[in-house]
């Protein structure tokens, strides 16, 4: 079971370095391997990896492996509830749910609008065949 071993002393690993990502047991660090807080790695030619001090503070990043704070990210709400909108309104480029959609990639409102202009549309086509059919009656 040397997958679960730690990477200096082969104890049991209970941690991982957050810096460069190898085992670790408990005597060997919590966050950061020893290696890594002192900034000496033993064997490596570069001047790099060797500091008078401990390498913590705010130079030192986290490694891709471990959980990271988000950024400040708010993520895109409807515009009627506020809710996580997936859509964004073809007509007046609102954002929406899927609570709040119409039909056609329109929001609610728009599809309303789309809606009622169809339906004022249908009533005029509807008057203007009444007068034609009641004109035609006339004129025999």
């Amino acid at each position: 079971m040397a997958a679960n071993r730690c990477y200096l002393c082969d104890a049991e690993a209970v941690s991982r370095c957050y810096t460069c990502g190898q085992l670790i047991c408990e005597r060997h660090g919590r966050e950061n391997c020893h290696r890594c807080n002192t900034g000496v790695a033993a064997g490596e030619p570069l001047s790099l990896h060797v500091s008078d001090a401990p390498l913590r503070g705010g130079t030192m990043k986290h490694g891709w492996w471990r959980p990271q704070e988000a950024e400040e990210y708010e993520p895109p709400a409807c515009y009627a509830c506020q809710g996580l909108a997936r859509a964004l309104c073809r007509n007046c480029g609102s954002r929406y749910c899927r609570d709040h959609a119409g039909p056609g990639q329109l929001c609610a409102d728009c599809g309303r609008s789309a809606r009622m202009g169809l339906i004022v549309f249908g009533i005029a086509l509807g008057a203007m065949l009444v007068l034609i059919a009641i004109g035609g009656y006339f004129v025999r």
